[in-house]
């Protein structure tokens, strides 16, 4: 009776530790090796007076997020999509410090269909995913999902996107 029970909480702390690796230590693994570029004084544009010239803007690019949304995405892909989102984003926050982050376009993967009830529905979700700290300015941009391609925008889908 005690080999298997020593032997089922071997397999049962090996998985915990595989999972605790591959679903949250993973991020830091791989993002601790990314650093901010050093510049090279001597090809820096001279005719652009620096403020301080010992201090750098760090600026975060996203592109293209799609958060699935109720319609066409399945509740598992959703899950595990927005669980990866978040572990990289917040990871990669807390690990390079930004100053800036840009976000641009197609946040959502369903925007420009959905009720406004599903719209505010997917801000709780973008804001509880890309939550950025106090200090760190963060500027979104539209993308064709979130309000609709060419033609297709409305003024009222602007304006809800631009209210958000």
């Amino acid at each position: 009776m005690g080999m298997y029970r020593t032997y089922f909480t071997r397999i049962s702390c090996s998985c915990f530790s595989l999972f605790f690796l591959c679903e949250y230590l993973i991020y830091y693994f791989v993002l601790i090796q990314c650093s901010w570029p050093v510049l090279d004084p001597r090809k820096a544009d001279q005719t652009i007076e620096p403020k301080d010239s010992n201090q750098m803007v760090k600026v975060m690019l996203l592109a293209d997020t799609h958060l699935l949304g109720p319609k066409h995405g399945h509740w598992f892909d959703k899950l595990r999509r927005e669980w990866q989102m978040y572990r990289a984003f917040q990871t990669a926050m807390f690990l390079q410090k930004p100053d800036v982050v840009f976000i641009l376009g197609d946040l959502f993967d369903e925007g420009q269909w959905c009720s406004p009830e599903e719209f505010n529905a997917y801000i709780d979700r973008f804001h509880s995913i890309f939550h950025v700290p106090a200090g760190t300015k963060l500027f979104v941009a539209v993308g064709n999902h979130d309000i609709g391609f060419h033609y297709k925008i409305t003024p009222y889908l602007q304006k809800r996107f631009t209210d958000a």
